[in-house]
């Protein structure tokens, strides 16, 4: 049988279209959005830590230091904020403990808004009690406490625009042992760096990427969660070869606003 010009072009439309169905058509112009939450990151390791990975982003993107996490400044709490963009009075999740078994979150998040407009989505983190965050609109998504940089490389491999929100753990534990900003605390960021290094680099060949660095909370000595203001503190560094970041160089943002602030980077392609 001949395939008339007219044929071909409908059989191409309806492939585009199929692909697109399920996930593997491109966003707009960003191919790859990923959200990169290094747990318990004080912003003053950006400067003393050997971090040539992260310092790449900052020197190529923008950045801050003047973030602010929820009250209290806890893992799931924020975690919560920023997914939902809503403080924990209105998101509901007012304490840092879940359980497999128990409700999950109830209100959208930045995930719903990724997966309406095609975005494979993925959620790789480290700690389980950051399960309450996953919803219908998680493609793929996995709990691991050692290969969740990993989980997150393999899933930005696979076809299609990808929208990825990655945890990473290691300085919470390395804080309240040693210290924050101890040796110890700066050569486990330098470690941690150095294995996000593969991932970042295969994001940035991919081209037409936003990546978005930042934190849960802060720390002083070996205490977390406390109302010292240093456990507050939050660090902001974001990175786009498509859209420009610099409106953010050097602003004051709550943890809260790190949702709109991903909206507004992506309103005209995405949201």
């Amino acid at each position: 049988m001949t395939i008339t010009n007219a044929m071909r072009s409908i059989i191409t439309t309806a492939l585009v279209l199929f692909l697109a169905d399920i996930g593997l058509g491109y966003a707009g112009n960003l191919h790859n959005v990923v959200i990169i939450s290094i747990d318990a990151l004080h912003p003053n390791a950006l400067r003393e830590a050997d971090i040539p990975t992260l310092r790449q982003l900052v020197e190529s993107g923008t950045y801050t230091l003047k973030g602010r996490s929820t009250d209290p400044p806890k893992t799931l709490i924020a975690h919560t904020a920023m997914f939902t963009g809503m403080s924990p009075e209105k998101n509901g999740k007012t304490d840092n403990s879940w359980m497999p078994g128990q409700g999950a979150i109830e209100k959208p998040t930045i995930f719903n808004s990724a997966k309406s407009n095609k975005y494979q989505t993925g959620y790789f983190y480290s700690k389980q009690k950051l399960g309450y965050l996953v919803n219908d609109a998680i493609d793929v998504h996995r709990l691991s406490r050692d290969n969740a940089i990993d989980l997150a490389e393999a899933f930005i491999k696979t076809p299609g625009s990808h929208f990825l929100f990655l945890h990473v753990s290691g300085l919470d534990q390395v804080g309240p042992e040693y210290g924050w900003m101890s040796p110890e605390y700066l050569e486990e960021l330098s470690f941690i760096d150095d294995y996000l290094s593969s991932l970042v680099e295969l994001i940035k060949d991919k081209q037409q990427y936003l990546i978005i660095i930042t934190s849960d909370h802060a720390c002083h000595d070996k205490i977390h969660g406390s109302q010292d203001p240093e456990d507050y503190r939050l660090p902001l560094i974001i990175c786009s070869d498509a859209v420009s970041v610099e409106r953010y160089k050097n602003i004051s943002f709550s943890v809260v606003g790190l949702k709109k602030i991903i909206e507004n980077l992506l309103e005209k392609d995405v949201f």
